[in-house]
């Protein structure tokens, strides 16, 4: 692990959430973050980019009825996450996102790195209510990420 990435600390917010017995649009995970908390993320993402594999645990806030409340599906979340394990192999062609022992642990590599750190930089700003694709594969669902509730967003659509 490289000493950027070791040297990374997390700050602000971040929320993982799946929907119980969701409908096939909404079957994907759901992300969202206050602006630290996704600056945070692309952050420890930019200290990945270009080196090897490597990981970092991320603190996971637990999901609110308030959060819950913007993509207006469900005031139920599956599952609650504290911790999400980011890995970092280079090689890996995909998004995977898979609970494992209570926690979260995501996988990217160098071809959807970019398309995540950009979904984060979206969400940073206040926008939302968008997909990445996380496979070439149209069978594998879509993660879905979303605006902060009541945060007076400067550069984004919400004000």
């Amino acid at each position: 692990m490289s000493n950027d990435v070791n040297d990374w600390r997390q700050e602000g917010q971040l929320f993982v959430w799946r929907y119980p017995n969701a409908r096939s649009g909404w079957a994907g995970w759901h992300f969202t973050g206050d602006p630290a908390g996704c600056r945070s993320v692309r952050n420890l993402l930019d200290r990945m980019h270009g080196g090897g594999t490597c990981c970092r645990t991320i603190k996971l806030l637990p999901v609110t009825e308030a959060i819950l409340s913007v993509p207006n599906y469900q005031f139920r979340a599956e599952g609650r996450f504290e911790k999400l394990r980011l890995e970092y192999r280079p090689d890996f062609s995909d998004l995977l996102l898979e609970p494992a022992d209570g926690a979260l642990v995501m996988t990217v590599g160098m071809h959807r790195l970019r398309a995540l750190t950009a979904a984060f930089a979206e969400v940073e700003i206040g926008l939302g209510d968008f997909g990445i694709p996380t496979s070439s594969s149209r069978k594998v669902p879509a993660w879905m990420f979303w605006w902060m509730p009541s945060i007076n967003y400067n550069h984004g659509r919400r004000l």
